[in-house]
């Protein structure tokens, strides 16, 4: 041993034999750092623009969370505020509206009142029930033709009844959907950057910990936003305001952070930072239109 670890495997010296609840707080310690290096490493993320990537490779790693955990453990946060909240908001509105008779919106061949129905989505549906995979059998095709189909016209009627229920539910592909993303937005910047010389791994850490921030930023907007939500209209400015300062506050990190990292010019940064920002946008539009549609097919 030498101190609390072995000096051959690295096995740090713990007892094992332990109350429940102590495990119990190990688990919640791991998944969510609370300690003072996930403070550290919030504070950092918020005020000091491309600082931990820095400290990342820069060996210090130890002080802070790791970069993917980071991201994880914010998006999960986020997106479960929003369900749990999404939750509440339709417990009450049933607890409302239980002295009343309930009112369902129908939607017909031709939908009410201008209302968009299943009948302006036939085309999509028809298009799907035409797939054809050249590597599966003609009845294993019908078969795939037919399920694809019904799921995709369920989807859509659901999406239609209620778009923020179905949004809620979906909330669990979202995290997935950008840890897809990260990687092509840290290609994107390593080929306009190539020149500074840096590993792709380095552009990678610095999207997520970007990532990290934008998300925090909606998180602690969503909860700024609380009071507005709940009714108390009088706080409305001021949110409206803050909101506007978290959106200015976002453009300028991530161009901070680029500058940051890369040390380089504020007009060659600001230059690239908005070729990049084009491009991906682009490429985040496709990729939101290829996950919607999966969504409507498969989820």
């Amino acid at each position: 041993m030498q101190g609390s670890f072995c000096a051959r495997c690295g096995q740090m010296e713990r007892e094992a034999r332990r109350p429940v609840l102590y495990f119990l707080k190990e688990l919640f310690r791991v998944l969510f750092e609370l300690d003072g290096r996930a403070y550290r490493t919030l504070f950092y993320l918020l005020t000091k623009p491309g600082f931990l990537t820095r400290e990342y490779f820069d060996g210090r790693r130890q002080r802070y969370t790791p970069p993917l955990r980071l991201f994880l453990v914010i998006s999960i946060s986020l997106f479960l505020l929003i369900s749990v909240t999404s939750t509440l908001n339709s417990m009450a509105t049933a607890i409302n509206n239980d002295a009343e008779p309930a009112q369902q919106v129908v939607f017909g061949a031709e939908g009410e009142d201008g209302e968009a129905s299943i009948e302006d989505f036939r085309e999509l549906i028809d298009g799907i029930a035409q797939i054809v995979l050249p590597f599966l059998s003609e009845q294993a095709n019908q078969n795939l033709q037919a399920n694809l189909s019904a799921q995709v016209e369920a989807n859509l009627t659901e999406i239609l009844e209620d778009p923020q229920d179905f949004f809620v539910n979906s909330l669990e592909y979202i995290t997935f959907f950008m840890l897809l993303m990260m990687p092509i937005l840290a290609l994107i910047q390593k080929i306009l950057w190539v020149f500074t010389g840096h590993y792709y791994v380095e552009h990678l850490v610095l999207t997520v910990h970007n990532q990290s921030f934008l998300f925090l930023m909606m998180l602690l907007n969503f909860i700024s936003g609380a009071p507005d939500r709940l009714g108390f209209s009088t706080l409305s400015a001021v949110v409206d305001f803050i909101s506007l300062l978290a959106v200015i506050w976002m453009l300028v990190y991530l161009l901070i952070s680029l500058k940051v990292y890369f040390q380089r010019g504020w007009f060659l940064t600001t230059l690239l930072f908005g070729v990049t920002t084009v491009i991906y946008s682009a490429v985040l539009a496709v990729g939101i239109l290829v996950f919607g549609i999966l969504l409507v097919i498969f989820a």
